[in-house]
């Protein structure tokens, strides 16, 4: 399934429709990707092992999501991973 890894650049939770992310990741070269995905009932969203709702995510958040090609050449989420905060030790 096809992945990509980035950071949440923008959530779109608005009402009228269903929801969407936009995820920035940089390849090398300095070449820089934005990929829309939309959120379905069925998309598992999960910080380290929790499940998170849609409305937990934040901008910014590094993420990794798994994508089937939907309609109209847009993509839909099937699996959102955020990597959980890590504590910081000192």
């Amino acid at each position: 399934m096809p992945t990509i890894w980035g950071h949440l650049e923008h959530v779109d939770t608005a009402p009228a429709h269903a929801p969407k992310i936009r995820v920035r990741t940089v390849l090398p070269g300095g070449i820089v990707i934005r990929v829309r995905a939309n959120i379905g009932a069925q998309t598992l969203i999960a910080r380290g092992t929790e499940p998170v709702d849609v409305s937990g995510l934040r901008e910014g958040e590094f993420v990794e999501v798994s994508y089937r090609h939907g309609r109209e050449g847009r993509l839909d989420a099937d699996t959102i991973y955020v990597r959980p905060e890590q504590a910081v030790v000192g």
